[in-house]
């Protein structure tokens, strides 16, 4: 007797497959307006510019930690 399975079963695994295979594996992507502030959602590390003495901008000479749920915001 050959070892055959059920349409009913085959249609399942297909199903089941195809439910796994789009369920949290398609990435979304959101585009954000140029200049828009963002809310950080992992930290991150980054140079970032300080003021001297002089009020001038300076980048920093070592990366520091920005903590989540800090805002990005642009220059201008």
């Amino acid at each position: 007797m050959a070892n055959s399975q059920s349409p009913k079963t085959i249609l399942s695994v297909i199903c089941a497959s195809a439910l796994i295979a789009t369920s949290g594996c398609a990435s979304r992507v959101i585009l954000v307006p140029e200049g828009e502030p963002v809310l950080l959602a992992e930290p991150v590390k980054a140079r970032v510019f300080v003021k001297t003495k002089d009020g001038n901008l300076v980048r920093s000479q070592n990366r520091v930690t920005i903590p989540a749920g800090w805002y990005a915001l642009p220059k201008d």
